[in-house]
Formats: structure tokens, C-alpha cells, sequence
């Protein structure tokens, strides 16, 4: 196996690449808050009544923190990822492509222009960048010199920045204190003083990772779950408790990891309930994944942190390329809907 503690791993690419955005995590989330506060946006928060937050993919994980957060201080908002969802009235939308070429996004973002709702975009290019210029729509501009997934903290900015400039959610984050909890876990540190790495090593013993989640963990969760697909190249199973304590532990191999995110702000319950389920099953095919704060956004960025490394770690031990995602690429190229949509995009902003 590799050993994840050799500077020279990290030396070569893919792995050199991989981890140089990881290492910028903090300042392309402060630099991706300052694009999104400078947007002009003419809507009173007043008037806000429910929020519609646009993406898919690696660009869709950043609606659905939004809308954690948002829902923390009573605002009303709604993730929209899909093709042909129900469009409910909204007073105001999000729409994050990192691309801007995101055939479901785009889709969405014409149905609810032509409903006259009132927009703000969060992307690096393409046909979103085009169809803001076409439609005086503001945009929060992030780097596009990464793929989308590495591409969440400044994406994550942007969307914090354009929450507090209209006045829906006022961010409150110690930047310096989530760099010194991402440094613990970089690549120069140690396996027996790195969390990220024991938790790659053990998944990787594993048959199969499943994470077991509840609210305040959930987009932590699904974070974790999507990385390992796309960075380590590993199916990855995903749950949401109490209920999977109901029906899916039935079916776990003894093989399989769980793996808890666990909140500061976890409730006696559920805490109970996991400590249960740990007791029953054996700690040795369990793992809780804890981080510092118990502040709702820092606790969330640090895990998302968390996350990111241990997906790479686990890349590195299996010896896959976590940039290139050669399935989901080719699925695009044949899939005709989504140049069917892109087309009819096209035409409406280049015609």
C-alpha cells in the first residue's frame, strides 16, 4: 500500500495538482465572499419570502448549504437540481454553474427568467456568463483554473457573500481557526497526528463505506459521499438516520464502514442512538468523524475540509487520478438532452 506519510507521493501529479487547491481552501473561501459581496443586487430582504438555489453536481452542494443556513435564521429556500421540477413562486434565485454550462441549471434558470424572478448568478464562464451580460443579471465571478468539486470554498464564498450583501444571512466565520484546523490535516502531517488519513486508511479496509447521517450532518455527509465517488473513484453508500436504523442496517455486510459525521450541536437522542447502533456493531466497523468548532458555518467548513482530504487520501491509496472523471464526461457527450437544452440556451443568448 502507499504510504500516505511519503513527501514524494505528493511531489507528482496527479496527487501535486490535487492537493494545491486543497492547500487554498481559506483564501478561496474569503476571496470567493469579497466577489459575491461586491455583486449589485436591487432586492430588499423584506420583500424575500422564498429563495430558489440552483445547481447540480459539484456546483449543486453549494445550494444545499445555503439553504441549511438560511433555514437557521427562518429564511425560506429551496434546492432545484433537476430537470422538470415543480417551480414554486420565488422572490428571489441563486444560480451556481462553475462552468456556466450545466444543462439542468441553465434549463431552470430560463424557466424562472421567464417568470421574471430576480437573479444572481455564481460561476466562472460559459453560457451563465453570457446570459447574465444578455440579461443584466449580477454575477459573482470565481476561478475557473480548477474542476468544479475543488472549486467549493470560493463557490461557497461567493454564495455567503451574496446572502449577507442582500441581508438574508450574516456570515460569521474565524478564517484563521479553520486554516489552522486544514493545516492539521494536510499532507505534511503525520498519520498518527492526522485524522483524515486514519480515516482513509480504514475505508480502505473496508468492502464498502457507507455514511450515516442526520440534519446538521447531512451536507457534511453527502460531501464525503460525493468525493470518494469522484475524487477516490469508489462507490459510496449514503443514509439518513434514525431512519436507516429502521431498514437499511438489515443489509450491511460485515465488511462495510459506517461513517458518522458528528455535530457539537448533535441532539441527546441521536447521539444515543449512534452510540447504540457503534456498541451493537463494533467500534473496529464504525468510525465518527469530529471536528473543532461548534459553530454552525465553521463546524460545516471544517468538515467539508475534512472531507476533501480524506477523499484525496483515499484517491492516493488507491492509486486513481481524482481530476478526471472520464465516465461522467463521456456520459455528458453522448446524453442528447443535454445539448438538446444548451442549444435552445444558445439561441436565446447568442441569437
Amino acid at each position: 500500500m502507499v504510504d500516505l506519510d511519503s513527501e514524494e507521493v505528493y511531489r507528482k501529479d496527479p496527487y501535486k495538482k490535487a492537493f494545491e487547491p486543497v492547500s487554498t481552501y481559506v483564501s478561496d473561501l474569503e476571496s470567493g465572499m469579497k466577489s459575491g459581496e461586491s455583486v449589485e443586487i436591487d432586492i430588499d430582504p423584506a420583500y424575500v419570502d422564498k429563495v430558489a438555489l440552483i445547481g447540480i453536481g459539484g456546483s449543486g452542494i453549494i445550494g444545499r448549504v445555503a439553504s441549511q443556513l438560511l433555514s437557521s435564521v427562518g429564511v425560506d429556500s429551496r434546492v432545484i437540481s433537476g430537470f422538470s421540477e415543480k417551480l414554486d413562486k420565488f422572490d428571489f434565485a441563486v444560480a451556481v454553474s462553475h462552468s456556466g454550462n450545466t444543462a439542468e441549471t441553465m434549463k431552470t434558470v430560463f424557466d424562472l427568467l421567464d417568470r421574471e424572478v430576480k437573479f444572481a448568478f455564481i460561476t466562472s464562464d460559459g453560457l451563465l456568463e453570457k446570459t447574465a451580460e444578455k440579461y443584466g443579471i449580477p454575477v459573482a465571478r470565481v476561478r475557473g483554473d480548477v474542476p468544479p468539486r475543488y472549486g467549493f470554498p470560493n463557490m461557497l464564498g461567493a454564495m455567503l457573500g451574496i446572502l449577507k450583501k442582500i441581508g438574508l444571512y450574516e456570515p460569521e466565520v474565524d478564517l484563521k481557526r479553520i486554516e489552522r484546523f486544514r493545516s492539521g490535516l494536510a499532507e505534511d502531517k503525520p498519520i498518527d497526528d492526522n485524522p483524515a488519513k486514519q480515516v482513509a486508511l480504514k475505508i480502505m479496509e473496508a468492502s464498502l463505506p457507507i455514511v450515516y447521517v442526520y440534519d446538521e450532518v447531512s451536507n457534511a455527509g453527502y460531501r464525503l459521499k460525493c468525493q470518494l465517488n469522484e475524487n477516490a473513484k469508489m462507490y459510496c453508500g449514503f443514509a439518513e438516520i434514525p431512519e436507516a436504523f429502521h431498514n437499511d442496517i438489515e443489509g450491511l455486510e460485515p465488511g462495510h464502514l459506517v461513517i458518522f459525521p458528528r455535530s457539537a450541536r448533535e441532539g441527546r437522542e441521536i447521539g444515543e442512538a449512534i452510540d447504540a447502533f457503534i456498541e451493537l456493531r463494533g467500534e473496529d466497523k464504525c468510525v465518527s468523524i469530529r471536528v473543532e468548532s461548534d459553530k454552525e458555518l465553521e463546524e460545516l467548513l471544517e468538515f467539508f475540509a475534512f472531507m476533501d482530504y480524506v477523499s484525496l487520501y483515499v484517491s492516493v491509496l488507491r492509486k486513481v487520478d481524482p481530476l478526471i472523471l472520464p465516465r461522467v464526461t463521456e456520459l455528458r457527450r453522448v446524453n442528447k438532452a443535454y445539448e438538446e437544452i444548451l442549444g435552445r440556451v444558445r439561441r436565446r443568448v447568442e441569437g
